[in-house]
């Protein structure tokens, strides 16, 4: 399936006051990607499911060094839609948004924005457009697991018996109510893969590196 750039990247850039001349590439640690069976915090072990999207946390700047996003960093939505639910994840809030239609998907679909703080007016019902800031990162430092703060989107087309309430974080992962896509070819602006090397360097302290 091949699906439309949104300008989700430049937005972001945009909303955080972030130089857009700076910004090379998202960096993704195997873990992070759609559909890996390992995580990438806490002692790397297997997930008790896949991971059901793609988690936004690390990019290189134009110097080529790595740098991360942070708690309160600002998330703007990548398609118009309407929030169907707002749940409470692991680490913050999650909202749901349900778009009539995304280039490349002809029927509906919805998109998940995870581990996150909704702005305010954010609510069940309310209609978003493309570009508006829907929430920012979640601070994830009383998490006992030390993962650092990161965006995770979820991609799906929903089935016609999905239930919006209560949503809770299985859904998505149930193949009758979620058809999950991979949202990487959704997004704009290039990615590289994190070297196994650094990562140990890089999640193991919450101090690494510049943020946005």
């Amino acid at each position: 399936m091949s699906l439309a750039k949104t300008r989700f990247t430049a937005r972001l850039i945009e909303a955080n006051g972030f130089d857009p001349h700076d910004f090379k590439c998202w960096v993704f640690s195997p873990g992070m990607r759609f559909n890996a069976p390992d995580k990438w915090w806490s002692g790397y072990g297997r997930r008790d499911f896949p991971h059901e999207g793609l988690d936004f946390c690390l990019f290189r700047d134009a110097a080529g060094q790595l740098r991360r996003l942070d708690e309160g960093t600002r998330i703007p939505v990548m398609h118009d839609g309407r929030v169907r639910a707002i749940f409470t994840d692991y680490l913050g809030r999650a909202i749901v948004i349900e778009h009539e239609r995304i280039a490349g998907i002809p029927e509906q679909a919805i998109s998940i924005y995870a581990h996150t703080t909704p702005r305010k007016g954010i609510l069940p019902g309310v209609t978003v457009r493309e570009g508006e800031i829907i929430a920012s990162i979640a601070d994830t430092a009383h998490s006992r697991t030390n993962i650092l703060p990161h965006l995770h989107f979820t991609l799906g087309r929903p089935s016609p018996d999905i239930v919006y309430e209560p949503f809770v974080w299985n859904r998505m992962r149930d193949p009758n109510m979620v058809a999950l896509i991979d949202p990487l070819s959704l997004i704009d602006g290039p990615c590289e893969e994190l070297e196994p090397q650094s990562r140990e360097k890089i999640f193991t302290s919450r101090a690494t590196g510049p943020r946005v």
